[in-house]
């Protein structure tokens, strides 16, 4: 989950450089090392170690569990449809 979080962030940030609102750079609500929702450490919720439907070694299906959970992040609504797609893309090509 962390590595979905981090190429969103790291997306929007090269992407949005001059929307404020939607660069985690400037927004700190996007930024995983300010807002604790988006942190998987501090965030059980989103923690594959926590969760057992997001971990890879316990569920056949994690990336679907780990994209209906990303999609309830506030990342979600700040993310436009092209980089959304590329955050699928990405995500479909992780190994467990």
């Amino acid at each position: 989950m962390k590595e979905l979080i981090d190429y969103a962030v790291a997306l929007m940030s090269s992407e949005n450089i001059f929307d404020g609102e939607s660069n985690p750079q400037i927004n700190g609500n996007l930024n995983p090392q300010i807002n604790s929702e988006l942190n998987v450490m501090q965030n059980r919720e989103i923690n594959p170690t926590q969760v057992r439907e997001l971990a890879p070694s316990q569920n056949t299906n994690w990336k679907s569990a780990w994209w209906r959970k990303f999609q309830e992040t506030i990342l979600w609504e700040y993310l436009d449809d092209s980089q959304k797609k590329r955050c699928w893309n990405f995500l479909k090509q992780l190994e467990p």
